[in-house]
């Protein structure tokens, strides 16, 4: 089942055990139940808890953006709390002070897929000083919420920012363990690092089934928030309205100035996939246009597999730009301690800035957006594959089971993690003895499902069905041998189909035969992955 970094730590603690520790998170860093990640530490033996960091928003989540935080006592544990965010660029890092009388810094904080966001640079900081003092890091890794896919060309080498300290895509597809670890190989390989990954999750997944989102900052309430914000923060560097002060940031830009219904129109014309623009009103009650009546659009991403939420981003800002012309501006103030255009640090470079005030045609500009290399496989901690599911297929009593039960104790020898889904169409009761769901469960299916038609109203085709099972409990098997699903395509293992004979595997000895299969299966499953 799927376990977060953090859990995953307390299972095989020994990267902290019997060490005076730090830890650097947020409200978001809890583990699948919702404990709080330094409620874990405190209970792993030998380990001594001994001091706090916050990031932006502080270790409570609760100050707004680009908002200075001080340093506090926690309330839960009595512990001093180290703001790694303050007023100046210098108050972003440990200090060496805060380091003395640690062995290791723990870092558990959420990231939501984009390069503006700011944890994961945090951590990159964290582990400066950290190597800078001697002192190990344990990075506990969490899901990119926002999946694999990759988008927006990475900065010019002289537009790195807070919003962006290390040049990587807009939506850099990695989670904050494989940016810390790419960090580490580029910038500081005498840094002391450990990434913990996460169990039971696969690149594909984005966020896993069943857990809820806590969310990591105030304005990033939802998995769809998270989806949106690749384009929806680059409303900060304008005087469009973001939605802070709403209910729903980011997914609904506006400004006093603009017509609701002509931006929706301009938008709906461009034909982006993915996604529909409807006219909004909103009154936001704090930030940009507190009290005002702002007229926007709200993006209803209806197809998040090929959505382009950077693309649409950029879009809507040159089309607000182009039906105001005189009202549009581009932020004036600082941003995050820098005091370049907010829309050069964001988008990487001066390019889209110039190309739009000078009434260009932006086409090739968004057209590089999605030329982005893919993520190198050198810092790569999960693969991008489902698992492999093999189907067992034969006529009744055939000796589906059998065949099963003789090829999982030999692909589990060479290695392997296997499960197994019995399925059947029919109601019946589960794990019965000498049943085939406990026969799998006897022959070391781990995990292994049993799935017969619901109780529930609501069906499912049964390919969905099958992947959300593969999606939601198999993520950490390389294999998974499914009995029944005939109808759905997938590499098969026909039993008893040798003509019109049936196979008598009593007193046969059919072990030649099963090794070189199961030989063909671990082929199957590396070549997938």
């Amino acid at each position: 089942m799927f376990c977060f970094g953090i859990e995953a730590l307390e299972e095989d603690p020994a990267a902290v055990e019997g060490a005076r520790a730090a830890l650097l998170s947020h409200p978001a860093g809890v583990t699948a139940t919702g404990e709080a990640s330094w409620q874990v530490l405190r209970r792993i033996p030998g380990t001594r808890l001994v001091r706090l960091f916050g990031p932006e928003h502080g270790i409570d989540g609760s100050a707004q953006d680009m908002a200075a935080v001080a340093d506090a006592v926690h309330p839960g544990t009595g512990l001093a709390v180290r703001s790694l965010y303050g007023s100046t660029f210098e108050t972003l890092s440990p200090k060496p002070s805060d380091l003395e009388g640690i062995d290791v810094l723990v870092c558990d904080l959420q990231d939501v897929g984009s390069r503006y966001y700011t944890f994961v640079w945090t951590i990159c900081l964290a582990i400066d000083a950290a190597a800078r003092a001697g002192v190990r890091v344990v990075v506990c890794d969490r899901p990119n919420p926002i999946g694999e896919r990759v988008e927006g060309e990475p900065q010019s080498p002289d537009h790195t920012s807070f919003v962006g300290w290390r040049r990587v895509p807009v939506r850099h597809g990695r989670t904050v363990g494989e940016l810390a670890r790419q960090y580490q190989a580029e910038a500081r390989p005498d840094a002391d690092l450990t990434v913990v990954p996460m169990r039971a999750w696969g690149r594909r997944r984005a966020w896993p089934a069943g857990v809820p989102w806590v969310s990591p900052s105030p304005n990033m309430p939802s998995l769809s928030t998270a989806l949106v914000y690749p384009g929806g923060c680059l409303f900060e560097a304008t005087n469009l309205s973001e939605g802070r002060g709403t209910t729903r940031p980011f997914e609904q830009v506006g400004a006093p100035y603009l017509d609701a219904g002509r931006l929706a129109g301009a938008m709906s014309e461009l034909g982006l996939p993915g996604v529909r623009f409807r006219a909004v009103h909103f009154r936001p009650q704090f930030h940009k246009h507190a009290g005002e009546t702002c007229h926007g659009v709200f993006q209803d991403v209806t197809d998040p597999d090929v959505y382009r939420p950077y693309e649409t981003g950029l879009r809507i800002v040159e089309q607000a730009a182009r039906q105001a012309p005189r009202e549009f501006r581009w932020r004036a103030d600082p941003y995050e301690f820098e005091d370049r255009p907010a829309i050069d640090l964001l988008t990487g470079s001066s390019e889209f800035r110039e190309r739009l005030e000078a009434r260009e045609d932006l086409a090739p500009f968004y057209a590089r957006q999605q030329d982005v290399a893919p993520f190198s496989p050198e810092s790569r901690l999960y693969s991008d594959s489902w698992p492999v599911a093999v189907g067992i297929s034969g006529a009744h009593d055939s000796g589906k089971t059998t065949v099963l039960e003789k090829l999982l104790p030999l692909l589990r020898a060479r290695g392997m993690c296997v499960g197994t889904i019995k399925h059947t169409p029919h109601e019946v009761y589960d794990d019965l003895p000498g049943k085939d769901s406990a026969r799998h469960v006897a022959a070391g299916g781990d995990p292994a499902a049993f799935v017969r038609p619901s109780a529930s109203t609501i069906r499912r085709r049964e390919s969905i069905d099958l992947r959300r099972i593969l999606d939601r409990d198999f993520g950490e098997c390389d294999l998974v041998l499914v009995e029944g699903y005939k109808s759905l395509p997938m590499l098969r293992i026909e039993v008893g189909r040798a003509g019109e004979r049936t196979v008598e595997f009593a007193g046969r000895d059919f072990s030649r035969e099963l090794g070189a299969l199961a030989g063909e299966l671990m082929k199957a499953a590396r070549f997938a992955s």
